[in-house]
């Protein structure tokens, strides 16, 4: 199914992960108490909670606020559908578990074009049967691909909820208000 939303079989992508730099989805991983990450990324956590020691609150906070925020929108708004952009390392609690523990049915597609969590991906995020999860190796600064690939999955005569958690920092803010408007103008 993954290998299909990227146009190939998943199966015999390979990506080389830089394991000698921090990288910033293992140090949020870490944050998270996760395991995908190594020395390196330790060590600039480690760095990180030195300048600022509660810093990773605000990752753990984020979290939370993503958990709530899902659970709302399934249980108490009946939304279905989600376009989570930006997503990061798969890790405890992803959208669709959250969604389809609520509404099995729920369809979840993640956009990420980092190498880093393209290379867990495929094994990590699996969906329920009722429901369906898919993943585009896409930028959030390409929301006509995107929503191209994404209509394979979602439906976009329902509502879809748009999940940009942790990723408009990451682009200038011009390039963010454009994305952002064509996603929610589709």
């Amino acid at each position: 199914m993954f290998g299909d939303a990227l146009g190939q079989d998943a199966s015999v992508l390979r990506w080389r992960v830089d394991i000698t730099k921090a990288h910033p989805a293992r140090v949020y991983d870490l944050f998270l108490g996760g395991t995908d990450n190594y020395p390196v990324d330790r060590a600039a956590a480690a760095a990180a909670l030195a300048a600022n020691p509660r810093g990773y609150l605000d990752i753990r906070h984020n979290r939370d606020f993503l958990r709530r925020a899902v659970t709302t929108l399934t249980a108490q708004d009946g939304i279905r559908q989600f376009l989570d952009i930006g997503t990061g390392l798969p890790t405890q609690e992803n959208v669709h578990q959250i969604a389809q523990r609520i509404s099995p049915d729920s369809r979840v597609v993640y956009v990420d074009n980092d190498p880093v969590v393209l290379a867990q991906v495929y094994t990590l995020l699996t969906s329920r049967s009722e429901g369906r999860t898919d993943y585009i190796d896409a930028d959030l600064k390409q929301p006509a691909r995107i929503l191209e690939q994404a209509a394979k999955t979602l439906d976009f005569d329902q509502p879809v909820a748009l999940v940009l958690a942790a990723v408009l920092h990451f682009v200038e803010d011009e390039e963010a208000y454009r994305a952002v408007r064509e996603l929610v103008d589709a």
